[in-house]
């Protein structure tokens, strides 16, 4: 699968971010309001750090955690709605923007799917007069 940077950068913003918040968060002096802010921001982070390692490798997992991780980051932004301070509406936007990101890699792998199926080009192996299922097993 080929990447786009937007996508990884948004994943990786997203998880910085995040980190970044809740550690932020945990120096409130009402510290119990925010619990659920706090384990949702780092549950973003760690989930959108591993869809971009994944989305990045080409992995073919990357679908089923992105599906995950756009579920936890709409959790994440409507925690962060409860709160009206600058750092918990930068988090609701990029939560959203990561959103997007994660619905464009289940666009892509969707795509690939498609052309899988009906591929447009001929494999490198067979460019270079090389079938590696022979190599394999032989």
């Amino acid at each position: 699968m080929n990447w786009k940077k937007n996508i990884y950068d948004s994943l990786t913003g997203c998880a910085a971010l995040c980190d970044e918040t809740a550690t932020n968060a945990s120096r409130q002096a009402d510290i119990e309001n925010w619990y659920r802010y706090i384990f949702l921001n780092l549950d973003c982070a760690d989930l959108c750090r591993q869809v971009a390692m994944l989305y990045v490798r080409g992995s073919e997992n990357t679908r089923l955690l992105a599906k995950t991780c756009i579920e936890v980051c709409e959790k994440c932004a409507e925690e962060a709605a409860n709160f009206n301070t600058p750092e918990t509406q930068q988090v609701y936007a990029m939560c959203q923007q990561t959103i997007r990101s994660c619905v464009n890699i289940l666009d892509m792998s969707h795509q690939q799917t498609l052309d899988s199926t009906n591929p447009s080009t001929t494999p490198s192996s067979l460019f270079y007069g090389i079938d590696l299922r022979e190599t394999l097993y032989n």
